[in-house]
């Protein structure tokens, strides 16, 4: 999962919101260095991460991805599933529209970006200035960040290939998307309910 789904997972703990954020900048045990509310959301960020690796439907749509995208095809995955969530938006989170829940997601993590790690904060500025989670919600949107995650592997993907095939079977990826992302709700509120349990 990527940007979208890693925040909603932290809805509404704004200290496990960041961790959940900064989850890939922040390597090894140092994790160990930040406050229990933002290690939380550090340790449920790789929790997220395995369970999404792990799953069925995330090896099927990794498969059907492949000609495309290569060795690339997990990673790819969680972008593409975050325009599924977005899609998906209404049936799963019926109590908070997506607007409402982008806005918390921004003054959240601008409130704390001092305790973001360095590269991090560095990119902040822009990635607000872009209202990158709304990014996610058309198709030229994501091509765009296919097209900027592309630039950091060298051009390996073929975005535009990779799109068309996308959006044309895209009823097919909503149903395993279906599959999937109940399944990482309860794993989540599993390890939600978990650190609550050991902090009480």
């Amino acid at each position: 999962m990527n940007h979208v789904a890693h925040c909603f997972l932290s809805y509404p703990d704004a200290d496990l919101l960041l961790g959940n954020f900064i989850g890939d900048f922040v390597k090894g045990r140092s994790w160990q260095n930040y406050p229990d509310g933002i290690r939380h959301g550090i340790l449920l960020h790789r929790a997220i991460d395995v369970f999404t690796d792990a799953h069925p439907a995330t090896h099927t749509m990794v498969g059907r991805i492949r000609p495309f995208a290569g060795r690339y095809a997990a990673p790819v995955a969680d972008i593409l599933y975050d325009h599924l969530l977005w899609r998906k938006w209404g049936e799963y989170v019926q109590e908070l529209p997506f607007d409402a829940f982008a806005t918390w997601v921004y003054d959240a993590l601008d409130a704390r970006q001092a305790s973001m790690p360095a590269e991090l904060q560095q990119r902040w500025p822009l990635m607000l200035q872009g209202n990158f989670l709304q990014g996610y919600q058309s198709r030229k949107g994501l091509e765009w960040v296919l097209t900027q995650f592309n630039r950091r592997l060298s051009g390996q993907l073929q975005v535009p290939e990779l799109s068309s095939y996308f959006f044309i079977e895209i009823n097919v990826f909503l149903a395993g998307f279906d599959v999937f992302f109940p399944d990482l709700v309860k794993h989540v509120a599993d390890f939600r309910n978990g650190v609550q349990a050991k902090s009480t």
